[in-house]
């Protein structure tokens, strides 16, 4: 009989500047803890439906909180990012293609999907890459060892469309609607141990006192 281990599911959006914040953290974490717990990466879908719209509707509320996501946690916006996707104003925040490569790198099963969340992350954040253009994403599995061709010509399949859907829904059913969140399922119980950026200490403390009690 093989008994299953707690698993935490670490519940981001690729256009999230606290989850970019957040990235050194979990990665910290899942370093740590990889041989003790499962790890699963689910998307939020933060901008969908009436969200999405060009970053210039919310440049104004972006110059600000770039800043203080970089004062809170030391992660640096690169300047590629200010100037390829925030200036010029014009970039479509979608979460939608950023949440189907997710879904895309999942089906491939590399066990490397936390490390993938980064990349997505360093991509916009810090190298200002467009994260909308499907053959982008090719450069990006190509370190994972998948085939980039392959990757981009799969991207925008039906079933994984479906799949991100879906996916975003049960972020919804979960009652999240905040990012990063962190949830901790023991097996027969959730807890959520992170809702919104939190530094490493409290994330241990949090699991601690779940597997210690």
């Amino acid at each position: 009989m093989t008994t299953q281990k707690p698993r935490v599911i670490y519940i981001y959006d690729a256009l999230c500047g606290w989850c970019y914040g957040f990235s050194p953290v979990i990665r910290r974490f899942y370093d740590t803890y990889a041989d003790t717990y499962d790890f699963d990466v689910l998307s939020g879908g933060m901008m969908t439906g009436p969200r999405v719209q060009p970053i210039a509707a919310s440049m104004a509320y972006i110059e600000q909180a770039y800043k203080v996501v970089e004062e809170h946690t030391g992660v640096r916006f690169g300047e590629a990012y200010l100037d390829n996707i925030l200036q010029p104003g014009t970039y479509l925040s979608d979460s939608e293609k950023p949440g189907m490569a997710m879904t895309l790198f999942k089906a491939l099963q590399t066990g490397r999907q936390l490390e993938f969340a980064g990349t997505l992350q360093k991509a916009l954040y810090h190298d200002g890459i467009d994260l909308n253009i499907d053959t982008n994403y090719g450069p990006l599995v190509e370190p994972f060892g998948v085939d980039p061709d392959e990757f981009v010509a799969h991207i925008t399949d039906q079933a994984i469309k479906e799949q991100t859907w879906g996916e975003f829904n049960l972020v919804a059913q979960y009652g999240i609607n905040g990012f990063p969140s962190v949830i901790f399922d023991t097996g027969n119980k959730l807890y959520l141990i992170a809702r919104g950026y939190v530094p490493y200490e409290r994330l241990e403390a949090a699991v601690e006192q779940i597997t210690t009690t």
